[in-house]
């Protein structure tokens, strides 16, 4: 009887692990790769603070706890770096929004889009400078690339601010569309039409509508976790009270954002 291909299993004698196949692929992409390292950056935060609490207190635990920021510290000036490029797919976006072929139907998505790339157009610049700069690729003052990491962080938080927007309009077409698809049902049903491949027709678009419902559900967690992050760093004093929950929220979007790429890669 030919043995079933195994769950996770890390030994190379093993039968092919389905499991490792599919974390291969999430890993090998690189939004796979940034939403893995983003887990450890923020989930780090939680480490450290947990290690150094009086209950965990010890010479062991706060050596562990110092390895583990330096590790967090190191994957936090990767990823930024990693994204010395993504001004240019910003770029290509705000292009299709003026291919009348490629956006949105919708008059609100198409305008909160068309500002979202304009934040993110301010933003990435800004980010990059104040990286270079902290690394001592352009001579700043510390003070000036302070303020300037505080505007780059303040057009990310518009962008998220307007992606909360984004959702809630999706979700008032997504509502829309499936009472339409319920009336389409309805009249069919009474017409007596049961040819199908309208019954499949109708299947796939709700089959569609439920995917795109759990999209923006999934969304709405990465926007909860982005929302106080960026308004923490949007303001020179912070407005969360310390890095552990810095590190809840962010890992809140990880963890929501590394999902959907799991799914996305099934």
């Amino acid at each position: 009887m030919p043995s079933k291909p195994s769950g996770l299993s890390l030994s190379p004698f093993a039968m092919p692990s389905p499991v490792l196949a599919h974390f291969v692929r999430v890993s090998s992409s690189q939004s796979g790769q940034d939403r893995l390292f983003m887990v450890y950056q923020y989930a780090a935060h939680i480490v450290v603070a947990a290690l150094n609490s009086k209950r965990l207190q010890s010479k062991t635990n706060a050596d562990l706890a110092l390895r583990v920021e330096k590790l967090r510290a190191t994957i936090s000036d990767a990823r930024v770096l990693y994204r010395i490029f993504g001004i240019f797919p910003i770029i290509q976006w705000a292009q299709s929004l003026n291919d009348p072929a490629r956006q949105p139907k919708d008059g609100q998505l198409l305008t909160i889009q068309r500002l979202q790339c304009l934040s993110m157009i301010l933003y990435y610049p800004l980010e990059h400078f104040y990286y270079l700069a902290g690394k001592g690729i352009f001579k700043v003052s510390p003070q000036r690339i302070g303020k300037i990491a505080v505007w780059s962080c303040r057009f990310w938080a518009a962008y998220v601010v307007l992606q909360i927007f984004h959702i809630r309009r999706s979700f008032q077409l997504l509502r829309q569309s499936r009472s339409a698809l319920i009336r389409s049902t309805r009249e069919r049903v009474r017409a007596g039409n049961t040819a199908p491949e309208v019954v499949q027709d109708e299947k796939a678009q709700l089959a569609a509508l439920v995917k795109q419902e759990a999209n923006l559900k999934r969304d709405c967690w990465v926007q909860a976790g982005y929302l106080p992050l960026t308004a923490h760093w949007s303001l020179p004093g912070g407005l969360l009270p310390n890095n552990t929950w810095v590190g809840v929220c962010g890992t809140i979007a990880a963890i929501a954002q590394l999902k959907g790429v799991w799914q996305a890669t099934a």
